[in-house]
């Protein structure tokens, strides 16, 4: 007989369905004891893991559960979840989610699974099996098999009442060829791409530690990743609004390289794929206009034009397209419906977001302040998450 491949990574491998109150009490102290847990943990001196235990810190949960008082609101059952690969911690705001909707939650982890992934995994583990957390390790499970293994797959997610799937459009293809079960609820994030708005005018005006910090921001948004998160920024957009623009684009591209020399590594694989992928684009972008290197770390690939598909803008591990425009209408002729986030500097979040709507374009779920790209709402991708996973008892 042949051994079972399923290995159980955190939790049960068969976890317990039946719903439970959205925001519901246990749910808050098991998410308050892991963001502790994973503060005093190695993963302690990890931003993303910081990340993830600031957003789940009791007073913010608390405050997040008053947007959902009213209605009488319980999850939808079992949940099973496909988390990216190429964001290594992005399982846990999934998972968290899950929880704070009132469901049971079944992840499907990648066996490319980083370290880090797997000592959260670890930590998660163990904070479960306390015995206090013993009703929610009994309805979480995060297992990983063999992905050729499709008959294990139809079968998990027929007795699933929702499927959270992302990764992408090869993800979210590949996952709805097995049926659902009737009535289950789907949340899918495909292919999704973004953009900085910033002022000419407000770079220019900057102190130098807030041109600093400015850049800092911006690299946490698109270094950390590698700019593979959907919402981190690919071009920049920059508003005309002062004499000497040129100044002021240079300005804070040198703080942003100073920035990354200090903090970024750039192994020989990122360095070829980056090159590859500058070069690819040269092929296939007419309107590609000069590039300037500052060394290796930092690519500024200027576009003479709008570009024909701005989907096509493949760009990572330091590279950013950058245009210049006179007025916020010219968004219309980037965005598109896979575009997610616009991050801003001089342009206030509201104002972009008010043109946005005003244009009627086809993209773009949250404008935010640079800096903010990767911080998880459960409003994501337009889609609020709590309400979709969760079901309205009338009364």
């Amino acid at each position: 007989m042949e051994a079972d491949t399923l290995r159980v990574l955190a939790g049960s491998a068969h976890p317990e369905a039946a719903p439970w109150p959205v925001f519901d009490p246990r749910v808050l102290d098991f998410l308050s004891d892991l963001s502790t847990a994973l503060r005093a943990s190695p993963l302690g001196t990890d931003a993303e893991a910081v990340s993830f235990a600031f957003w789940c810190r009791r007073s913010r949960l608390e405050a997040l559960k008053k947007q959902y008082e009213g209605p009488i609101r319980l999850g939808r059952g079992l949940l099973f979840h496909i988390p990216p690969a190429n964001v290594p911690l992005l399982f846990a705001y999934s998972l968290a989610v899950g929880m704070l909707a009132g469901c049971a939650n079944l992840l499907r982890m990648s066996s490319r699974l980083e370290e880090r992934g797997r000592m959260f995994c670890a930590v998660l583990d163990e904070v479960l099996s306390r015995p206090k957390h013993a009703a929610l390790k009994a309805r979480t499970g995060l297992i990983s098999y063999p992905r050729e293994e499709e008959d294990r797959t139809a079968a998990l997610l027929l007795e699933c009442d929702g499927r959270l799937v992302w990764g992408g459009d090869a993800t979210v293809e590949a996952m709805r060829r097995f049926p659902a079960r009737p009535g289950g609820v789907e949340l899918v994030f495909p292919d999704r791409w973004s953009l900085c708005l910033m002022s000419e005018a407000h770079v220019a005006a900057l102190s130098a530690s807030e041109l600093e910090l400015l850049a800092h921001r911006f690299y946490n948004d698109t270094y950390l990743m590698d700019q593979n998160a959907c919402s981190s920024p690919r071009l920049v957009l920059w508003e005309q609004d002062c004499p000497d623009g040129a100044s002021a684009r240079d300005r804070f591209w040198a703080a942003l390289c100073r920035k990354a020399e200090d903090t970024y590594e750039l192994t020989p694989y990122k360095a070829a794929r980056k090159y590859e992928a500058l070069c690819e684009l040269a092929m296939t972008e007419p309107a590609l206009g000069p590039v300037r290197r500052e060394g290796n770390l930092l690519y500024r690939v200027s576009l003479t034009a709008p570009p024909a598909d701005p989907d096509a803008l493949h760009l990572a591990f330091g590279s950013f397209l950058e245009y210049e425009i006179t007025s916020l209408g010219e968004l219309s002729a980037f965005v598109t419906r896979r575009t997610q986030t616009l991050t801003c500097a001089g342009i206030a979040p509201d104002e972009a977001a008010r043109t946005v709507a005003a244009l009627g374009l086809p993209g773009i779920d949250r404008a935010v302040p640079v800096g903010q790209a990767m911080e998880f709402d459960v409003e994501w991708d337009g889609k609020d998450l709590i309400a979709s996973l969760s079901r309205v008892i009338r009364c």
